[in-house]
């Protein structure tokens, strides 16, 4: 089954996805033949596709028509407000975050890896909505594609202190540190503005999903297997 959110539903404009393993790997410098597959697959033309080039820092992007096939590469959150333009990140761990806003027409995807959510990458995503697009934080909905979750998010003790302001989202089990990323992205998105009853996570494991999705933690290859995640408005 593909990864939906019900929130999403009562916009037929809306357009949004995230690839599996049965696609096969979206690494963008030996994989573009697949990408193109699979955008072609969902309706979209692979030239209408902009990708974020992710460093898992803080910074977001506008997006406007003429960077269409373009590849935006210190950034790791892409938005626009320009029909027929696809928002696109890769992953296999980290969270891919999809916002809507429908009021003001506006979309978003953001790629929330450990580093990028300590630095900020959420509620830089969502400032800068409000301050390019106007947009209400309260307005926007959330998807929270699939990501590695606290079940397998094992930590190493220098790394559990940077945790420190989320510690309530911080376990222990037989000596061992596990993080809740996906709690502490909810909890940054309510400090934001957006309402609890707008964020819609997906629930589910890359780690513990082995048949349908690449886990980088679990599988460790030499070059990331990764899936890809878009979104965009179809040009009504």
């Amino acid at each position: 089954m593909p990864v939906t959110f019900s929130h999403f539903a009562g916009y037929p404009d809306l357009v949004y996805g995230f690839s599996d393993r049965g696609e096969g790997s979206m690494h963008r410098r030996s994989q573009e033949e697949n990408r193109k597959r699979f955008f072609q697959k969902m309706g979209i033309d692979p030239r209408r596709v902009v990708a974020a080039g992710l460093v898992h820092g803080g910074a977001v992007a506008k997006v406007a028509d003429g960077e269409a096939e373009a590849a935006m590469t210190d950034v790791d959150a892409l938005i626009t407000n320009t029909p027929d333009l696809y928002l696109s990140a890769t992953a296999a761990d980290c969270f891919l975050l999809y916002f809507y806003d429908p009021i003001k027409g506006a979309v978003g995807i953001a790629h929330g890896g450990w580093r990028g959510i300590l630095v900020g990458i959420v509620e830089n995503t969502v400032g800068a909505f409000e301050r390019d697009f106007g947009v209400a934080p309260k307005d926007l909905l959330v998807g929270m594609a699939p990501g590695i979750r606290e079940c397998h998010f094992e930590i190493s003790t220098h790394d559990k202190n940077l945790f420190h302001r989320y510690s309530e989202h911080v376990s222990e089990k037989n000596g061992k540190a596990f993080v809740n990323l996906s709690g502490i992205i909810i909890e940054q998105l309510r400090n934001a503005g957006v309402l609890r009853a707008h964020i819609e996570d997906s629930g589910i494991c890359t780690h513990c999903e082995e048949e349908k999705y690449f886990s980088y933690r679990r599988d460790k290859p030499e070059v990331p297997h990764l899936m890809i995640g878009y979104i965009g408005l179809r040009d009504s």
